[in-house]
């Protein structure tokens, strides 16, 4: 459960990683190309990523020069936006029309390289995956993939795979899941690159592939792999738009946001999901927006806005007791009443209102099945916390380690991160906060 890759907070913090820079040889190259005055502010490199302060535009130029990206490009972008061009994602500024899609999905492939260990699933579960694969229809997606006809047969049996990996995810986590969504794009890939297909068919192809680059991206999110998962759903973006699908774009939009949330940025969060909401309208099923609205009350609560996170959730649980269940895309079947989410609860911790946490957290938790291990973990950990902001030890510890013994059957770096910092908010030298400590330690070891 160990998480060898933290949350980055900034592309430039990515992008020295990926070079092996330090602050000090960032400063040095930008005063080596630029001649700006940086021989002792590596403190001005530091507050570039932590403090969201702007470089200079020769400053960034300079970065630009040493890393191969044009002056046109860091222009048209901004920054950061132009840092996230480095490591090979398409330009942002493309056309958005299919033939892009198709190649910024290709390219995307590469988008996580890495190696973690696998889970044994349980027996059950190894059934029903063997069960799905043996409802391959082998025959055709071979002759579809090598320039044959991909007909309704094949369409069908590949959305109905994503399906299955949903639920997958939801059980073990996305760590697991994403080596598997991996897979399955580069089959729709060569099925759009090689097959024939009518019209119809090329639709649900695009959107089959927008939904699998989302829940890819979704799964390196999960496995804190975060300039993968804005690869992917950069593509997704573009494949979704090809198929015409404007509510996984939405959805796509409301992921992005919550990782600039987990990033500690609510500002962009509220942004983003202000666009999603504009793009779908009012007439969208009011389950979407029940979700839009929930993930926005943790956005505003980063920033410190409790007065809008309240009145968010009003609005979000309005459009909940108003849904139309038969209105729903199908990928939003996980979806509860706003207020018992974990996001929210998690939004109402950060706003020092522990007692609201505790109560909306623990109804939440019973409705929640055994098929949602992962989130069962998360809400357990967010109820800790806010057990811990009462100053209940006792109650947080027994609450926390509830959820660690359930965290062996999850591959989620996310919930160890959130695991981990719970731990490091226990009382140093206290008897049973030391005893927890040498347990999850012991955990991500193996």
């Amino acid at each position: 459960m160990s998480s060898d890759q933290p949350l980055i907070r900034h592309p430039l913090t990515y992008l020295r990683e990926c070079r092996g820079w330090t602050l000090s040889d960032v400063a040095e190259l930008v005063r080596r190309r630029s001649g700006l005055n940086m021989a002792t502010h590596r403190q001005k490199v530091y507050r570039w990523e932590h403090y969201q302060v702007v470089p200079e535009l020769a400053a960034q130029l300079a970065i630009a020069a040493e890393v191969g990206v044009d002056a046109q490009t860091v222009l048209n972008l901004g920054w950061p936006s132009w840092l996230l061009t480095v490591d090979g994602t398409e330009p942002l500024d493309q056309a958005w029309i299919p033939e892009t899609a198709k190649q910024i999905m290709v390219g995307c492939m590469g988008a996580d390289t890495d190696r973690r260990g696998f889970l044994l699933l349980s027996g059950k579960k190894t059934a029903e995956l063997a069960d799905a694969w043996a409802a391959v229809p082998t025959e055709k997606i071979i002759d579809a993939s090598g320039g044959g006809t991909v007909d309704t047969e094949v369409a069908t049996w590949v959305e109905n795979r994503i399906h299955q990996l949903w639920h997958l995810d939801d059980l073990v986590g996305g760590d697991y899941c994403l080596h598997l969504a991996q897979a399955d794009l580069r089959l729709i890939a060569r099925l759009l690159q090689g097959g024939r297909y009518r019209s119809e068919i090329k639709r649900r192809l695009y959107g089959a592939a927008g939904e699998l680059l989302r829940f890819a991206g979704w799964c390196a999110f999960d496995g804190d792999r975060h300039a993968a998962a804005a690869r992917y759903w950069h593509a997704g973006l573009r494949t979704s738009a090809a198929g015409g699908d404007t509510l996984t774009g939405a959805y796509i939009l409301s992921l992005m946001a919550m990782q600039h949330t987990y990033a500690g940025d609510g500002r962009a969060a509220i942004n983003l999901l202000h666009t999603a909401r504009e793009r779908i309208g009012p007439g969208a099923p009011r389950t979407v927006h029940a979700m839009l609205d929930a993930w926005q009350v943790r956005a505003h609560a980063v920033v410190g806005e409790s007065r809008q996170a309240v009145e968010v959730l009003f609005r979000a649980d309005d459009h909940w007791g108003h849904r139309d269940p038969d209105e729903d895309p199908p990928w939003i079947y996980w979806m509860r009443q706003p207020s018992h989410t974990i996001e929210v609860g998690a939004g109402f911790v950060q706003l020092g209102r522990p007692d609201i946490a505790v109560r909306l957290l623990e109804e939440g938790m019973a409705c929640r099945g055994i098929d949602y291990t992962r989130d069962t973990v998360l809400g357990l950990t967010a109820i800790a916390d806010a057990q811990l902001d009462q100053d209940d030890l006792d109650g947080a510890l027994d609450t926390a380690r509830r959820a660690v013994e359930l965290v062996t059957d999850v591959d989620s770096s996310r919930v160890a991160d959130q695991l981990n910092a719970f731990a490091l908010r226990l009382p140093a030298g206290e008897a049973h906060a030391e005893e927890f400590r040498t347990c999850l330690d012991a955990l991500s070891r193996n």
